[in-house]
């Protein structure tokens, strides 16, 4: 930021009640909130006038941005006479930007602003992060699923648990992204989709009329062959029992090794597929 008449962080503003230094720690509280399509860096030039307390609520910002803290003290005018003007550089970021980062690119900035009062400072919107697991019972069956229950805390309730929890996720993704080497072979055949599985949980609660109490968890299967079978809607034990061997062969994901398998399972427990 630049203050009119201040030429570094330890100059007094005569009619202000607050040091500039004082001013830069209470910037330093800000946080804004953009379009996608907002320039990196704004400049925001203000005048203000009259005696009072100013807050983040008097500042007058241009279309796609908004400030999140709703209520943020910056400082207090004493004489009526006073007019203090202030420009701030307001930009888009991710981690922390140190002291020595910013004077560094400052200097290497072609046109360096003078009187430039830098603000060292994170993009951080979250105060507080917290997470919860916990078994619950999904089914009269006594199949267990774990529920998380993650709980955030903003600046600014404009900014939602699903808001910080959609951009974490996209950071890890783009993270993950890192690991993807085209010239690599992953067998995706191994790999369930979360919606596939829901699906397929879906179905078989929709369409069954009688009680199956064996999941085919329970044969100790490999895992490739169980994420096949779960793929194509076979949940239980019992619905292994209906299948013939040429059935399960030409099901998509399981070969005539997947089914020597489950019939050596089922065998070891005294079923086996229809003849």
């Amino acid at each position: 930021m630049k203050i009119k008449g201040a030429a570094h962080e330890y100059t007094v503003v005569e009619g202000v009640k607050d040091s500039v230094m004082d001013i830069v720690l209470s910037a330093k509280q800000l946080r804004f909130k953009t379009d996608e399509d907002t320039d990196r860096s704004q400049r925001i030039a203000q005048k203000f006038k009259g005696i009072g307390i100013y807050t983040s609520k008097n500042l007058t910002l241009p279309d796609g941005l908004v400030c999140l803290n709703e209520d943020q003290y910056l400082f207090e005018i004493t004489d009526s006479t006073v007019e203090l003007y202030i420009e701030f550089r307001v930009e888009k970021g991710y981690g922390y930007y140190s002291m020595e980062y910013l004077r560094a690119r400052e200097e290497k900035a072609e046109e360096t602003d003078t009187n430039l009062l830098l603000i060292d400072n994170d993009f951080s919107c979250v105060t507080q992060c917290s997470y919860e697991v916990e078994e619950v019972i999904e089914d009269f069956i006594g199949n267990m699923k774990d529920k998380l229950t993650v709980t955030v805390s903003g600046i600014s309730p404009q900014l939602s648990p699903k808001d910080v929890l959609a951009f974490a996720g996209e950071v890890l993704a783009s993270y993950a992204k890192l690991f993807v080497f085209p010239e690599s072979f992953v067998d995706k055949s191994v790999l369930v989709d979360h919606m596939d599985i829901q699906d397929t949980l879906d179905n078989a609660v929709s369409g069954e009329t009688t009680i199956k109490t064996q999941p085919i968890e329970i044969l100790g299967l490999s895992e490739r062959t169980r994420n096949a079978l779960l793929k194509n809607n076979i949940l239980f034990v019992e619905d292994l029992e209906k299948k013939k061997r040429s059935e399960l062969i030409s099901m998509r994901g399981v070969g005539k090794k997947a089914v020597d398998e489950i019939e050596d399972a089922l065998n070891s427990i005294g079923k086996g597929l229809i003849a």
